[in-house]
């Protein structure tokens, strides 16, 4: 072996011995006393970037194919619906027109030892009684046990109806209905444009509130969301309209009575 490649080697050895990342990291030149050929440089080797990775290229692509968030009208279509319904009903039983109807009893709650104490638990009054109608401004309400006669009679006078039941035997009662006057229909029109602006209003809170859980999607598509936004309109309009039309049949059946 030359003395050449020995001194090579002699000088080499310590960076042999030492670990990868010492070696790499260090610029070594070989004394050129030893060595007469080119002078060699080593440097660590670079970190990919993870950003740069095809799994994160892949990820971000990932996120953009994501399928847009979805709106649920469902829900606002059930609550508006339910709100009309509510008007029907209070329009229905709490609005007497001085036309005889089972369902102006509906809402009396009989309790056995009403106005005592340790009065009972109220049944509703259909549940105990039959109810029916002698003729267009009369209602016979006859009880399964007349014991419950005179809590019946109670309850009907306390349910704010304005009905005033007369007993005609142990388990009968009868019910009429006052004729209307022209101060009592001026009161009741202003009592169904009242619960008319009260459920108006609430659709218009439902609307509000669906077109606010619209803007928590953050959907990107401006397309996709006066979409939306046109479909929320048209529900609010629909049953607004439905609204519109129970009150008007209701004031219309007033004023022909």
């Amino acid at each position: 072996m030359s003395f050449t490649v020995r001194a090579l080697r002699v000088a080499l050895a310590p960076y042999l011995m030492a670990p990868s990342s010492t070696f790499f990291a260090t610029r070594t030149i070989i004394n050129p006393a030893l060595h007469t050929g080119p002078q060699c440089r080593f440097y660590a080797a670079k970190k990919k970037d993870a950003k740069g990775s095809k799994g994160g290229k892949a990820k971000s692509a990932e996120d953009d194919d994501a399928p847009p968030p979805e709106f649920d009208l469902s829900k606002t279509q059930s609550k508006m619906r339910l709100c009309v319904e509510r008007l029907r009903a209070a329009l229905s039983t709490s609005v007497t027109v001085g036309r005889a109807n089972p369902a102006l009893l509906d809402k009396v709650i009989v309790t056995e030892g009403a106005g005592k104490k340790g009065a009972g638990q109220g049944v509703p009054l259909a549940s105990i009684a039959q109810i029916s109608t002698k003729d267009a401004h009369t209602l016979m309400v006859v009880l399964n046990d007349e014991d419950f006669t005179g809590f019946a009679e109670k309850g009907i006078r306390d349910a704010n109806l304005g009905l005033a039941p007369i007993r005609v035997n142990a388990s009968t009662l009868k019910v009429t209905l006052p004729r209307m006057s022209a101060e009592y229909r001026d009161t009741i029109m202003k009592t169904i444009s009242q619960a008319s602006e009260k459920h108006r209003t609430q659709i218009r809170d439902l609307r509000a509130d669906a077109r606010l859980e619209l803007k928590k999607l953050k959907i990107k598509s401006s397309d996709e969301v006066k979409r939306i936004e046109t479909k929320i309109q048209a529900e609010h309009d629909a049953f607004m309209k439905e609204l519109d039309a129970a009150v008007e049949a209701k004031k219309k059946e007033v004023a022909v009575n």
